[in-house]
């Protein structure tokens, strides 16, 4: 069994544990201690550092899949195993010195990230001083640094630019009061005037083109590929595990559940089989879509062609639509699995509000992702803005 095949298998050991800590997850507003521990202990956040630092340089497809695993249990947990792993691999997009300093203790760290550049930056001398504050910072409750966006102004031009920085010089602010999601401890992150030397930042463009200085530094086609692609698939791994942890939980349901008033089973009713088996088709083409995209995008890079506007406008595609057939599946099956499974314990009411809440996130918008492939595959220029 390779290694990636490995972590997978371990975290889908862990699933039971997981489903068991949603409820503790989303009253607490973050992820329990023995959960990180549990993730940390299987290698899941060390998948995409490079071997040099004490990782696995893994591939996006092992890890796609054992975030979805994860999703499956807790939609908190998902999102945040997608975070914590990612995060670390845009670590290695930095300059090697930033690495160094990062991973010194283990191979791995745990960095919320946001890319809304709602934050400035001013060019002094050793690199800027980075002041702003973000919203959404997901996995800020064990954060031990964070990656903000922030615009710099040279000569007239504005430059977008991601920093990292020690947990030290970040505010955490206790914002994340939601209906969904709860767990993840999306709160905002503030800096106030702090020192980013140099080396811990790096233009955007050089992030989204392939381009990093970490490129020149790891041979692996790994680390040269385009941000927002891998961001976008990966994000959404964890939404479809939602559903497919819904459908299976349906599927449970129904086989016992006897229908109010007449007494028959849910599962002699044609309507609730077509539900099931109509679920478990959409389920399953999203799957393949997503999974060939992840693997088109591996390919694409190590061949040198994976920076081009058309295959990241279609990476946009593909997670917006997972996202939102995955939310379709999850509210289709909670309307028809009774008022019984809104209870608070019910995991079908917690998985419906995760996953509505999720849907929002600004790389599923599905007007967006679609308008955006369509300009581009038109041959139109997709404007001066666009996430891609």
């Amino acid at each position: 069994m390779e290694y990636g095949d490995e972590i997978v298998r371990r975290v889908r050991e862990l699933a039971p544990s997981l489903a068991e800590r949603a409820r503790e997850a989303e009253d607490a507003r973050r992820l329990p201690d023995a959960t990180i521990a549990d993730l940390a202990a299987s290698g899941l956040f060390g998948m995409l550092v490079p071997k040099r630092f004490g990782g696995a340089e893994l591939g996006f497809e092992p890890m796609a899949a054992a975030c979805r695993a994860i999703g499956a249990a807790c939609a908190s947990t998902g999102w945040l195993s997608v975070i914590y792993t990612l995060h670390n691999w845009m670590v290695a997009l930095f300059p090697e010195q930033a690495q160094e300093e990062v991973w010194a203790e283990r191979p791995y760290a745990l960095i919320p990230c946001v890319l809304a550049p709602t934050g400035t930056a001013e060019p002094v001398d050793g690199g800027h001083r980075v002041t702003g504050r973000w919203s959404w910072g997901s996995g800020s409750m064990h954060a031990d640094h964070a990656m903000v966006m922030g615009l710099v102004t040279v000569d007239g031009a504005i430059e977008p630019r991601l920093f990292l920085l020690p947990r030290a010089d970040v505010t955490v602010h206790d914002v994340w009061h939601t209906s969904g999601m709860r767990g993840t401890g999306s709160n905002d992150i503030e800096v106030a005037d702090a020192f980013v030397p140099a080396h811990r930042s790096v233009p955007m463009a050089a992030l989204t083109e392939g381009r990093s200085p970490g490129s020149r530094v790891h041979e692996a086609p790994l680390y040269r590929t385009p941000l927002v692609p891998v961001f976008a698939l990966t994000s959404a791994a964890p939404v479809l595990g939602v559903a497919e942890g819904v459908l299976a939980l349906f599927a449970e349901r129904m086989r016992s559940r006897r229908m109010a008033y007449s007494g028959e089973r849910q599962r002699d009713l044609m309507s609730a089989q077509i539900r099931l088996a109509t679920a478990t088709a959409d389920l399953a083409a999203a799957r393949l879509l997503l999974e060939d995209a992840v693997r088109d995008v591996t390919e694409a890079t190590a061949a040198g062609d994976a920076a081009g506007l058309p295959r990241r406008a279609r990476t946009r595609l593909v997670a917006a639509h997972v996202a939102a057939t995955s939310r379709r599946v999850v509210n289709e099956l909670c309307g028809a699995a009774g008022a019984s499974t809104q209870f608070a314990d019910s995991p079908f009411q917690r998985a419906q509000r995760d996953v509505n809440t999720i849907s929002g996130h600004v790389v599923f918008d599905p007007d967006a992702a679609y308008a955006l492939y369509g300009r581009i595959e038109l041959g139109m220029d997709p404007g001066p803005v666009v996430l891609v």
